[in-house]
Protein backbone atom coordinates (compact mmCIF):
# COMPACT_ATOMS: atom_id res chain seq x y z
CA UNK A 1 0.00 0.00 0.00
CA UNK A 2 2.74 2.29 0.53
CA UNK A 3 4.35 1.19 -2.11
CA UNK A 4 1.75 2.17 -4.47
CA UNK A 5 1.35 5.72 -2.70
CA UNK A 6 4.75 6.20 -3.39
CA UNK A 7 4.70 5.78 -6.81
CA UNK A 8 1.05 7.76 -7.38
CA UNK A 9 3.52 10.81 -5.41
CA UNK A 10 6.73 10.08 -7.87
CA UNK A 11 4.40 10.46 -10.63
CA UNK A 12 2.82 13.61 -10.14
CA UNK A 13 6.05 15.32 -8.90
CA UNK A 14 7.15 14.05 -12.50
CA UNK A 15 4.31 15.49 -14.23
CA UNK A 16 4.71 18.63 -12.09
CA UNK A 17 8.02 18.86 -13.23
CA UNK A 18 7.11 18.71 -17.21
CA UNK A 19 4.73 21.34 -16.83
CA UNK A 20 4.34 23.62 -20.43
CA UNK A 21 5.67 26.62 -20.40
CA UNK A 22 5.66 29.89 -22.50
CA UNK A 23 7.52 29.70 -25.95
CA UNK A 24 8.33 33.35 -26.09
CA UNK A 25 10.65 36.10 -23.71
CA UNK A 26 8.43 38.08 -22.27
CA UNK A 27 9.55 41.60 -21.75
CA UNK A 28 11.09 42.42 -17.86
CA UNK A 29 8.78 44.74 -15.77
CA UNK A 30 10.09 46.22 -12.60
CA UNK A 31 8.40 45.92 -9.00
CA UNK A 32 7.72 49.77 -8.70
CA UNK A 33 6.28 50.14 -12.13
CA UNK A 34 4.05 47.49 -11.02
CA UNK A 35 3.18 48.88 -7.63
CA UNK A 36 2.77 52.43 -9.36
CA UNK A 37 0.31 51.01 -12.08
CA UNK A 38 -1.34 49.38 -9.31
CA UNK A 39 -2.13 52.04 -7.59
CA UNK A 40 -3.31 54.43 -10.55
CA UNK A 41 -5.75 51.41 -11.34
CA UNK A 42 -6.43 51.44 -7.75
CA UNK A 43 -7.27 55.18 -7.72
CA UNK A 44 -9.65 55.41 -11.03
CA UNK A 45 -11.49 52.54 -10.03
CA UNK A 46 -12.24 53.59 -6.72
CA UNK A 47 -13.08 57.14 -8.19
CA UNK A 48 -15.67 55.25 -9.94
CA UNK A 49 -16.92 53.41 -7.82
CA UNK A 50 -17.43 56.56 -5.79
CA UNK A 51 -19.33 58.31 -8.75
CA UNK A 52 -21.91 55.32 -8.89
CA UNK A 53 -22.60 54.99 -5.41
CA UNK A 54 -23.55 58.93 -5.11
CA UNK A 55 -25.67 58.61 -8.22
CA UNK A 56 -27.06 55.48 -6.72
CA UNK A 57 -28.20 57.10 -3.65
CA UNK A 58 -29.47 60.38 -5.01
CA UNK A 59 -31.53 58.61 -7.04
CA UNK A 60 -32.52 55.84 -4.63
CA UNK A 61 -33.17 58.04 -1.24
CA UNK A 62 -35.70 60.49 -2.83
CA UNK A 63 -37.82 57.03 -4.15
CA UNK A 64 -37.66 55.65 -0.41
CA UNK A 65 -38.65 58.96 1.12
CA UNK A 66 -41.19 59.39 -0.90
CA UNK A 67 -43.37 56.00 -0.57
CA UNK A 68 -43.50 56.11 2.78
CA UNK A 69 -47.06 55.35 2.59
CA UNK A 70 -46.52 52.63 0.39
CA UNK A 71 -44.16 50.76 2.40
CA UNK A 72 -44.59 48.43 4.95
CA UNK A 73 -41.61 48.80 6.33
CA UNK A 74 -40.05 52.38 7.53
CA UNK A 75 -37.45 54.17 9.80
CA UNK A 76 -37.02 57.23 10.73
CA UNK A 77 -33.84 58.85 8.80
CA UNK A 78 -31.16 61.57 9.10
CA UNK A 79 -30.12 61.41 5.35
CA UNK A 80 -26.56 60.84 5.71
CA UNK A 81 -24.33 57.46 5.16
CA UNK A 82 -20.95 57.15 7.25
CA UNK A 83 -18.56 54.62 6.43
CA UNK A 84 -15.37 52.69 8.35
CA UNK A 85 -12.67 51.09 6.23
CA UNK A 86 -14.37 47.71 6.82
CA UNK A 87 -17.13 49.69 4.68
CA UNK A 88 -15.64 49.29 1.41
CA UNK A 89 -14.78 45.70 -0.48
CA UNK A 90 -11.05 44.27 0.93
CA UNK A 91 -9.71 45.08 -2.63
CA UNK A 92 -10.60 48.99 -2.31
CA UNK A 93 -9.51 49.11 1.17
CA UNK A 94 -6.11 50.63 0.15
CA UNK A 95 -7.22 53.16 -2.46
CA UNK A 96 -10.69 53.82 0.39
CA UNK A 97 -7.40 54.73 3.19
CA UNK A 98 -5.65 56.65 1.09
CA UNK A 99 -8.44 58.87 -1.10
CA UNK A 100 -10.44 59.09 2.01
CA UNK A 101 -8.53 58.54 5.32
CA UNK A 102 -10.80 55.90 5.63
CA UNK A 103 -10.39 54.26 9.28
CA UNK A 104 -11.97 52.35 12.00
CA UNK A 105 -14.27 54.95 13.13
CA UNK A 106 -17.88 55.90 11.56
CA UNK A 107 -17.14 58.93 9.17
CA UNK A 108 -19.96 60.92 7.39
CA UNK A 109 -19.51 59.78 3.50
CA UNK A 110 -22.27 61.22 1.91
CA UNK A 111 -25.39 64.04 3.03
CA UNK A 112 -28.39 63.32 0.89
CA UNK A 113 -29.25 66.59 -1.39
CA UNK A 114 -32.81 67.65 0.89
CA UNK A 115 -32.71 65.68 3.37
CA UNK A 116 -32.56 66.17 7.35
CA UNK A 117 -28.42 66.28 7.31
CA UNK A 118 -28.33 68.95 4.72
CA UNK A 119 -30.29 71.40 6.13
CA UNK A 120 -28.58 70.84 9.63
CA UNK A 121 -25.26 71.60 8.07
CA UNK A 122 -23.61 68.11 8.27
CA UNK A 123 -20.53 67.74 5.79
CA UNK A 124 -18.67 64.69 4.16
CA UNK A 125 -15.82 64.26 6.98
CA UNK A 126 -17.87 64.79 9.78
CA UNK A 127 -17.88 62.04 12.63
CA UNK A 128 -21.18 61.70 15.04
CA UNK A 129 -21.28 60.78 18.42
CA UNK A 130 -22.66 59.55 21.03
CA UNK A 131 -23.00 60.67 24.63
CA UNK A 132 -19.64 59.27 25.86
CA UNK A 133 -17.99 61.50 22.38
CA UNK A 134 -17.18 57.91 20.45
CA UNK A 135 -18.05 58.15 16.60
CA UNK A 136 -21.54 56.42 16.19
CA UNK A 137 -22.73 55.39 12.24
CA UNK A 138 -25.63 57.02 10.96
CA UNK A 139 -27.49 53.08 10.30
CA UNK A 140 -26.70 51.89 13.60
CA UNK A 141 -28.47 50.87 16.80
CA UNK A 142 -27.09 53.74 18.52
CA UNK A 143 -28.58 56.44 16.25
CA UNK A 144 -31.83 54.56 15.62
CA UNK A 145 -32.37 54.17 18.94
CA UNK A 146 -31.99 58.18 19.34
CA UNK A 147 -34.11 58.59 16.86
CA UNK A 148 -36.81 56.96 18.21
CA UNK A 149 -36.97 57.69 21.06
CA UNK A 150 -38.38 61.12 19.75
CA UNK A 151 -41.41 58.89 18.41
CA UNK A 152 -44.87 59.56 19.82
CA UNK A 153 -46.91 57.01 21.63
CA UNK A 154 -49.63 57.15 19.11
CA UNK A 155 -47.06 54.56 17.23
CA UNK A 156 -46.48 57.04 14.03
CA UNK A 157 -43.19 57.99 13.22
CA UNK A 158 -44.13 61.37 13.94
CA UNK A 159 -40.65 62.98 13.58
CA UNK A 160 -39.53 65.30 16.58
CA UNK A 161 -36.28 67.19 16.64
CA UNK A 162 -33.11 65.51 18.07
CA UNK A 163 -29.48 67.17 19.71
CA UNK A 164 -26.46 65.03 17.70
CA UNK A 165 -23.02 65.63 18.52
CA UNK A 166 -20.41 66.33 15.70
CA UNK A 167 -16.76 66.16 16.34
CA UNK A 168 -15.41 68.02 12.56
CA UNK A 169 -11.62 68.18 12.76
CA UNK A 170 -10.54 69.37 16.20
CA UNK A 171 -13.83 70.71 16.59
CA UNK A 172 -16.85 69.60 18.65
CA UNK A 173 -20.18 71.79 18.57
CA UNK A 174 -24.16 70.21 18.76
CA UNK A 175 -26.93 70.14 15.95
CA UNK A 176 -30.48 69.65 15.89
CA UNK A 177 -31.42 67.91 13.45
CA UNK A 178 -35.52 66.74 12.19
CA UNK A 179 -35.33 62.70 10.61
CA UNK A 180 -37.49 61.96 8.03
CA UNK A 181 -39.32 58.89 7.64
CA UNK A 182 -37.64 56.73 4.81
CA UNK A 183 -38.84 53.35 3.24
CA UNK A 184 -36.94 50.50 5.87
CA UNK A 185 -34.78 49.12 2.87
CA UNK A 186 -31.19 48.79 1.93
CA UNK A 187 -29.90 50.27 -0.90
CA UNK A 188 -26.45 48.44 -2.07
CA UNK A 189 -24.21 48.72 -4.50
CA UNK A 190 -22.27 45.52 -6.48
CA UNK A 191 -18.89 46.52 -9.01
CA UNK A 192 -19.51 43.87 -11.44
CA UNK A 193 -19.70 44.20 -15.20
CA UNK A 194 -23.31 41.82 -15.39
CA UNK A 195 -26.51 44.20 -16.35
CA UNK A 196 -28.44 42.94 -13.12
CA UNK A 197 -30.12 44.33 -10.10
CA UNK A 198 -32.28 41.86 -7.45
CA UNK A 199 -34.17 42.12 -4.06
CA UNK A 200 -33.82 40.42 -1.17
CA UNK A 201 -37.00 41.32 0.27
CA UNK A 202 -34.76 43.38 2.83
CA UNK A 203 -32.19 45.39 0.82
CA UNK A 204 -31.41 46.06 -3.04
CA UNK A 205 -28.30 45.60 -4.74
CA UNK A 206 -27.56 47.22 -7.98
CA UNK A 207 -24.66 46.59 -10.10
CA UNK A 208 -22.25 48.87 -11.74
CA UNK A 209 -23.03 47.03 -14.94
CA UNK A 210 -26.59 47.42 -14.54
CA UNK A 211 -25.81 51.36 -13.59
CA UNK A 212 -23.81 52.09 -16.82
CA UNK A 213 -26.49 50.69 -18.77
CA UNK A 214 -28.96 52.89 -17.77
CA UNK A 215 -28.74 56.11 -19.88
CA UNK A 216 -30.58 58.54 -17.48
CA UNK A 217 -31.31 58.86 -13.91
CA UNK A 218 -34.53 58.65 -14.59
CA UNK A 219 -33.99 54.96 -15.73
CA UNK A 220 -32.26 54.28 -12.86
CA UNK A 221 -34.98 55.35 -10.62
CA UNK A 222 -37.20 52.79 -12.78
CA UNK A 223 -35.07 50.03 -11.52
CA UNK A 224 -34.78 51.16 -8.31
CA UNK A 225 -38.63 51.58 -7.71
CA UNK A 226 -39.34 48.11 -9.50
CA UNK A 227 -36.98 46.11 -6.99
CA UNK A 228 -38.15 48.49 -4.06
CA UNK A 229 -41.42 47.24 -5.24
CA UNK A 230 -40.50 43.34 -5.25
CA UNK A 231 -39.60 44.07 -1.37
CA UNK A 232 -43.08 45.72 -0.61
CA UNK A 233 -45.08 43.45 -2.33
CA UNK A 234 -43.01 40.57 -0.52
CA UNK A 235 -42.92 39.43 -3.82
CA UNK A 236 -39.41 37.33 -2.44
CA UNK A 237 -41.91 35.19 -0.05
CA UNK A 238 -44.57 34.57 -3.13
CA UNK A 239 -42.25 33.26 -5.48
CA UNK A 240 -40.14 30.80 -3.34
CA UNK A 241 -43.39 29.45 -2.06
CA UNK A 242 -44.98 29.46 -6.08
CA UNK A 243 -42.01 27.32 -7.14
CA UNK A 244 -41.45 24.78 -3.68
CA UNK A 245 -45.50 24.49 -4.98
CA UNK A 246 -45.35 23.93 -8.54
CA UNK A 247 -42.08 22.13 -8.36
CA UNK A 248 -39.54 24.96 -9.35
CA UNK A 249 -41.82 25.95 -12.62
CA UNK A 250 -40.59 29.49 -12.92
CA UNK A 251 -43.03 30.58 -14.97
CA UNK A 252 -44.82 31.14 -11.57
CA UNK A 253 -42.62 33.85 -11.04
CA UNK A 254 -43.61 36.16 -13.98
CA UNK A 255 -46.84 37.84 -12.96
CA UNK A 256 -44.69 39.31 -10.06
CA UNK A 257 -41.95 40.65 -12.74
CA UNK A 258 -44.75 42.29 -14.49
CA UNK A 259 -46.26 43.79 -10.74
CA UNK A 260 -42.77 45.15 -9.99
CA UNK A 261 -42.69 47.26 -12.69
CA UNK A 262 -46.08 48.29 -12.63
CA UNK A 263 -46.24 49.55 -9.28
CA UNK A 264 -42.54 50.16 -9.16
CA UNK A 265 -43.19 53.56 -12.33
CA UNK A 266 -45.65 54.66 -9.43
CA UNK A 267 -43.02 54.72 -6.86
CA UNK A 268 -40.62 56.35 -9.39
CA UNK A 269 -43.31 59.16 -10.55
CA UNK A 270 -43.77 59.72 -6.66
CA UNK A 271 -40.67 60.54 -5.96
CA UNK A 272 -40.52 62.77 -8.73
CA UNK A 273 -38.47 61.02 -11.74
CA UNK A 274 -39.93 61.35 -15.60
CA UNK A 275 -41.41 58.32 -16.81
CA UNK A 276 -41.55 59.51 -20.18
CA UNK A 277 -39.75 56.92 -22.60
CA UNK A 278 -38.65 54.92 -19.57
CA UNK A 279 -39.92 51.99 -21.07
CA UNK A 280 -37.57 51.77 -24.36
CA UNK A 281 -34.73 50.71 -21.54
CA UNK A 282 -36.18 47.15 -22.43
CA UNK A 283 -35.53 47.43 -26.14
CA UNK A 284 -32.35 48.22 -25.55
CA UNK A 285 -32.26 45.09 -23.38
CA UNK A 286 -33.03 43.05 -26.36
CA UNK A 287 -29.78 44.28 -27.65
CA UNK A 288 -27.73 42.32 -25.41
CA UNK A 289 -30.07 39.50 -24.45
CA UNK A 290 -32.22 38.87 -27.83
CA UNK A 291 -33.19 35.35 -26.22
CA UNK A 292 -35.59 37.18 -23.77
CA UNK A 293 -37.11 38.48 -27.09
CA UNK A 294 -39.42 35.99 -27.89
CA UNK A 295 -38.80 33.67 -24.85
CA UNK A 296 -40.24 33.76 -20.86
CA UNK A 297 -38.55 31.89 -18.09
CA UNK A 298 -38.80 33.83 -15.33
CA UNK A 299 -39.01 37.00 -16.47
CA UNK A 300 -41.79 38.10 -19.06
CA UNK A 301 -40.31 38.97 -22.45
CA UNK A 302 -38.82 42.49 -23.05
CA UNK A 303 -41.68 43.12 -25.67
CA UNK A 304 -44.45 42.46 -22.97
CA UNK A 305 -42.57 44.22 -20.15
CA UNK A 306 -42.15 47.32 -22.46
CA UNK A 307 -45.95 47.38 -23.71
CA UNK A 308 -47.26 46.88 -20.29
CA UNK A 309 -44.65 49.97 -19.04
CA UNK A 310 -46.04 52.32 -21.82
CA UNK A 311 -49.87 51.63 -20.94
CA UNK A 312 -49.12 51.63 -17.26
CA UNK A 313 -47.05 55.67 -17.95
CA UNK A 314 -50.82 56.25 -19.94
CA UNK A 315 -52.32 55.46 -16.70
CA UNK A 316 -50.72 57.96 -14.17
CA UNK A 317 -50.42 60.32 -16.80
CA UNK A 318 -54.58 60.13 -17.08
CA UNK A 319 -54.45 60.08 -13.09
CA UNK A 320 -52.70 62.97 -12.94
CA UNK A 321 -54.55 65.11 -14.92
CA UNK A 322 -57.43 64.10 -13.19
CA UNK A 323 -56.01 65.48 -9.76
CA UNK A 324 -56.42 61.96 -8.51
CA UNK A 325 -54.19 59.98 -6.12
CA UNK A 326 -50.58 58.10 -7.65
CA UNK A 327 -51.38 54.94 -5.92
CA UNK A 328 -51.62 51.72 -8.15
CA UNK A 329 -54.95 49.99 -9.04
CA UNK A 330 -54.84 47.26 -6.54
CA UNK A 331 -57.11 44.25 -6.85
CA UNK A 332 -60.64 44.65 -4.61
CA UNK A 333 -60.38 42.35 -1.57
CA UNK A 334 -63.56 40.26 -0.99
CA UNK A 335 -66.07 41.16 1.78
Amino acid sequence: MKTARLLILLTSAAALSSCASVATRLPDISLPELNAERESQETRAFAEMERLHERLWNVAYPILAENTALCPKTRLDIGAVTYTLKTFPKDMRAAAARELGAEETPTVRRVMTGGPAEAAGLRAGDSLLDDMGRPISAGGKTLRRLLEGGVSDDESLDKSPVTLQVKRGEDRFSVDITPREICDYGVKLSMGSTVNAYATGRSITMTSGMMNFTQSDDELALIVSHELAHNTMAHVRKIVGNMIVSGFATRYTRPFESEADYVGLYYMVRAGFDPDGTEALWQRMALIGPRSVGRAKTHPTYPDRYLRLSAARKEIAAKQAEGEPLVPNYKKTKE
